[in-house]
Order: structure tokens, then sequence, then C-alpha cells
């Protein structure tokens, strides 16, 4: 029987192997093994663990994907070689012609920087759109395996209140199976842990090679007094949910300005400010480099675009104000505190946090 279905597959694939890619990617659905061999996230440089890391976005005041504008080569040297004064990994999001500018930059300079790159997935995106992503994402990890270490396939697209909620979750199994046939690197998809802590997520989670796990306190009405606590639980939750996989953050951080009005951040509880992020990134840091956890703190840059630009103080809106950094690339306080040596002395991936 099983030399029968073995023949059966291999019969199929000579049969559609002048078909389109979506045909492609129902004979990898057909191949995908029921239990997955999982590739390694282990990130170093020259054997030194550089789970430390974090995320990054290019854009400058002015820039925007919605602008259609890129940030410069030039810029981008500059950001990198602050960034890697301290973090030598760092998270990217979609893969376009920034990621490869990003991309470039890291090679042509020999920056030591590895990358998580992502394909950005939409329900507002057209088949077509979502598809060229994820080709995207597959010829750049082809093209740069050296600093490309892992992939991850949408970010927070299965939560409940995603503004950009992907609805079938059969559509996006068959992209990550397509990913994982052609490419070599582990590949995950980052979401809320409202989606990880659901029973549905099993079904994703049997397709990745670890989970990539999002947990922020102060969007859910944590003081900060509570926040450290919080983020450790939920980490130690979703790990206990997955215990055969890895579970890295790949999303959190404590913002640094914050509307006060009717809206559902201006009824939050939590205080934003320089010194806040500061308690909580120090806390942070230590408890993801003592229990050897795979991190990328949200984010390297203020990135002014985001949040939009209505109500009364727009531009005080915590979405646009999460980097260590301010958008003029001037260092907020937890960068002038001398706290931050330098990168994390490594330490070996673990799977489970204490």
């Amino acid at each position: 029987m099983f030399l029968k279905n073995i023949l059966i597959t291999l019969a199929a694939i000579l049969l559609l192997s002048a078909c389109d890619s979506v045909t492609e990617i129902a004979v990898e659905n057909s191949l995908a093994n029921v239990t997955l061999v999982k590739r390694e996230f282990n990130p170093v440089i020259d054997g030194k663990w550089i789970g430390n890391g974090i995320s990054y976005g290019a854009y400058r005041d002015g820039e925007g994907p919605d602008k259609g504008s890129l940030t410069s080569k030039a810029h981008i040297l500059e950001d990198l070689r602050l960034i890697a004064a301290r973090w030598n990994l760092i998270r990217l999001y979609a893969a376009d012609r920034q990621s490869r500018n990003i991309l470039d930059v890291i090679r042509d300079n020999n920056l030591p920087i590895r990358v998580m790159q992502g394909a950005w997935l939409s329900g507002h995106q057209s088949e077509e759109q979502n598809r060229a992503q994820i080709e995207q994402v597959i010829e750049l990890a082809n093209e740069f395996p050296e600093i490309i270490v892992t992939i991850n396939v949408g970010n927070e697209i299965f939560v409940d209140w995603s503004g950009h909620k992907v609805g079938d979750m059969d559509t996006v199994v068959g992209y990550i199976r397509h990913v994982r046939a052609n490419t070599r690197q582990p590949v995950t998809v980052n979401d809320d842990y409202n989606f990880w802590n659901k029973a549905h997520a099993k079904k994703i989670a049997a397709e990745v090679d670890f989970i990539g796990l999002h947990a922020y306190a102060f969007w859910n009405n944590k003081t900060l007094d509570e926040a450290m606590d919080w983020t450790t639980e939920i980490y130690r939750d979703i790990q206990a949910r997955y215990p055969d996989h890895l579970v890295t953050y790949c999303e959190t951080g404590w913002p640094t300005s914050r509307v006060y009005d009717t809206s559902y951040e201006g009824k939050l509880i939590g205080k934003a400010g320089e010194a806040e992020q500061q308690v909580f990134f120090e806390q942070y840091d230590a408890w993801i480099n003592s229990n050897g956890i795979i991190s990328f703190y949200f984010e390297a840059f203020d990135e002014n675009w985001k949040g939009g630009f209505d109500g009364e103080n727009p531009m005080a809106k915590a979405e646009k104000h999460w980097g260590m950094y301010r958008a003029d690339r001037t260092p907020k306080k937890v960068l002038q505190s001398g706290g931050l040596d330098g990168p994390a002395a490594g330490k070996p991936a673990v799977t489970g946090g204490k």
C-alpha cells in the first residue's frame, strides 16, 4: 500500500509538472509529511549566540510604504551601524525593495547582522499580491542564504483583532509548505498570543519550525509593575501548549508616548515614557539573556508614519513611539543610561524560559 501511494504521488507530479504555481502548491501539500521534521533556529555568528535581536523599520519621517518611498542606502547603513553596536539579529517585515536594499547593505559592508525575513500577507491584498510576497521571500532567502537565517510567513494575520486578517488558513498552510519546499531556512508564522492560545492555532503550529510569539503588556492593559511578570507568564503558557516547539518572542516592548482620549489606547492604564521603557527593557533584556530566549524586541527606531493622523494629538500615539531611538536617530533614555554595553553575551538557545 505504501509503494502504491508513492507511485500515485509520483504520477500526479508528472501529470501536473507543467501547470501553474497554484498547482505547484497543491503538489507540495500532497507531499507534506504528517509529522514535520523541524529545522533548528539557533542564530549564531562565529559560534556566538545572537538571539537577542530587534525589529527594524527603515522608514524615516516623510517616508512610508503608503507613500511608495524608499529610504536611501546611506540612511540604511547609518541605521545598521547603530543597530550592530548592540544587536546582531534583526527582523524585516515585507519581501520588497526596501528589504532587498537592507540585505544589500549588510552584504556589501560585511556587517555582523543576520535577518528574519518576512513575507507580508493581508486579507486586503489580492491573491496575486500575497503570492508575490511568497515568491519574493523565497527569492531573497536563496539569494542571501548567509544573511537570512529564518523566514516569517505573515504577521498577525490570524488573531481576531487584526486589521489585515487572512481568513483562509488552508491557503496560508499552502504558502508555508511552498516556502519550506523551496528554501533551507527555518520557517515560522508570527502572531499574537491570543491566536496561539486557541485550539485552531495547532493547525499552523503543525506546519512551522518554531512559534513566533507576540505579546504586549501595555496593549493588554497592564501597569509597568505588572508588565514583566505578565510577559513571562504568557511565554510559559504558550511554551506549555507547544512543548515540542521552540517559542521565540518576536514582538514585545514598551512605548515612550501615548494618547489620553476615548480610544482604546486612551483608556489603558499603563503609563508611557522613556523612563518606563527603560525599566521594562532592562527587565526583559536580563530575562531573555539569562534564559537564552530568542527575541526580536520591538523596535529599533520610532516610525512616525504609523498609527494614523486622526484625533487631537496624533503624533503622540503609541504606535509611533516604540523605538529605542527616536525617528531622528537620537537615542532614548534607555540607550543613554550606560546599561547597554553592546550585544548580549552569547548563550545557547533553549526551548523554555524559567
